[in-house]
């Protein structure tokens, strides 16, 4: 009895530290379960990675449509007519405080990515589109982004956040 209480003791010890480690971020069970969905599958099942979004289709566009009467056109007054109409571009035009607002949006989505997925879209796009969003994201991965870029890109892109800060 006491051996075998002796092997439960050290069974939840090899296993318990290690998914205490993972379940705080210490292993980086993303990384090592990138390439294997057989793992990532364990990995969401023990709750160390977050479950995927899916969607299902659409079932009743395969069935048949049922009998059913259709329901009268829904009958709505016509809005008055105004005297005054916007022009239609300047509705169209974002301002300055929505596009800030973006640019930090889509900093936060590169911040979230691992770095290598992050320069491999950031190395299609202009210095000038670069610059606003590594000004908004977090100084870490900034370095770790420039430091993946290749040396010239990453020389012209720190040349311009020391200059223009």
């Amino acid at each position: 009895m006491r051996r075998l209480l002796v092997i439960l003791v050290v069974l939840l010890v090899l296993l318990g530290v290690p998914y205490a480690l993972a379940k705080f971020g210490v292993i980086p069970v993303g990384k090592l379960t990138a390439k294997n969905p057989a793992a990532a599958k364990v990995a969401r099942t023990l709750g160390l990675l977050p479950r995927q979004q899916t969607v299902k289709a659409d079932t009743k566009a395969s069935e048949p449509p049922a009998q059913t009467t259709p329901a009268p056109p829904v009958v709505r007054p016509a809005p008055p007519p105004t005297q005054s109409v916007p022009p239609p571009a300047a509705a169209h035009s974002p301002s300055e405080e929505d596009a800030s607002r973006q640019i930090g949006w889509l900093a936060k989505v590169y911040e979230n990515m691992e770095p290598e997925e992050a320069v491999r879209i950031l190395e299609r796009m202009s210095d000038r589109e670069v610059i606003p969003l590594l000004r908004r994201m977090k100084q870490r991965q900034v370095a770790q982004i420039l430091a993946l870029l290749p040396p010239d890109r990453s020389a012209s892109l720190s040349k311009t956040l020391m200059v223009q800060r």
